[in-house]
């Protein structure tokens, strides 16, 4: 027992360390904290779910919080302002992205959150089902990098933060649109950092990629679960902390919520016969057959 323990713990702070040096690594060793009053944060989806939960979190930091969703918020705060926005339409985004700048300054701070779920087979989802969950949850990341990085660019100093999913490690039946998209946001993040280090040479602008599993928002409601011991439902404000951590700190970071989650990239290079015994014992093919959702799926939730 003791030997297990003990390969155990070895094991954990190898893990911990070759973090920690790449953390380093990313962010250089003398980290400056942000002054939040001089910041800006934009968080797309940010009226339910997630992003409200952030929204409001920072709002009590007083620091101006501007909210881009199709849907009002559920919150109500001083600091925070709310713009009718369908992220997933460019025109729209570079329309409301003006008035944005021109009212509240350039902003220093996007979370690049919303996201939908249909839900349905790739033969029962219509040519709009799919176009609206990409361009909701992949495109519209493209669209709002688009419109405010450039004046990050310019002042070299932002964070960007982009929020994937677990599932964008593996592919599950009633969910190819939203694993694909999850999949793609996860290169897109890895892109934009390389791109911002060789080509703009903006260090100073930190990306944060975060990878939880599933939160307890409704997105997901339904869904069967084999071992919940194993795959906990995550609180939001469990995951929150850790965005905000990584923004206080002014660190780009790589945030995979619950522990199980840095296993899933590792099941691409076992055989697929190991591959469909896992899906069979976590009874992950079989989730989706009871989900149920929001009784209103928007482009607001995350």
């Amino acid at each position: 027992m003791c030997t297990v323990n003990g390969l155990y713990t070895s094991i954990v702070c190898f893990f911990w360390l070759l973090g920690y040096l790449s953390l380093k690594s990313r962010n250089g060793w003398k980290a400056i904290k942000i002054n939040w009053e001089d910041e800006v944060v934009v968080v797309t989806g940010g009226s339910g779910g997630v992003g409200s939960l952030l929204a409001e979190t920072l709002a009590i930091r007083n620091v101006t919080v501007i909210i881009l969703d199709v849907n009002p918020p559920e919150i109500e705060h001083v600091n925070v302002e709310y713009f009718q926005c369908d992220v997933s339409n460019y025109e729209e985004v570079q329309r409301v992205g003006k008035d944005i700048i021109e009212q509240f300054g350039n902003p220093t701070i996007l979370v690049n959150n919303a996201a939908i779920v249909r839900g349905k087979t790739i033969l029962d989802e219509s040519i709009r089902d799919i176009t609206d969950t990409i361009n909701t949850n992949l495109l519209s990341s493209f669209w709002t990098t688009k419109v405010f990085l450039p004046d990050m660019i310019k002042n070299n100093h932002g964070h960007i933060v982009t929020v994937a999913s677990s599932l964008g490690y593996t592919g599950l039946p009633q969910l190819a649109d939203y694993c694909a998209s999850k999949a793609a946001l996860i290169s897109f993040h890895e892109s934009l950092r390389y791109e911002l280090d060789t080509r703009y040479n903006a260090k100073q602008i930190r990306t944060t990629l975060v990878c939880p599993g599933e939160i307890d928002t409704g997105l997901f409601n339904g869904i069967k679960v084999s071992f919940p011991f194993i795959t906990p439902r995550l609180a939001p404000l469990d995951v929150i902390k850790l965005i905000i951590t990584a923004l206080d700190k002014n660190e780009g970071h790589i945030i995979i919520t619950p522990y199980y989650v840095y296993l899933m990239p590792l099941l691409r290079f076992l055989p697929s016969f190991i591959q469909d015994l896992v899906h069979k014992f976590f009874g992950a093919n079989d989730g989706m057959k009871t989900w149920r959702g929001k009784k209103s799926i928007s482009k607001k939730d995350q």
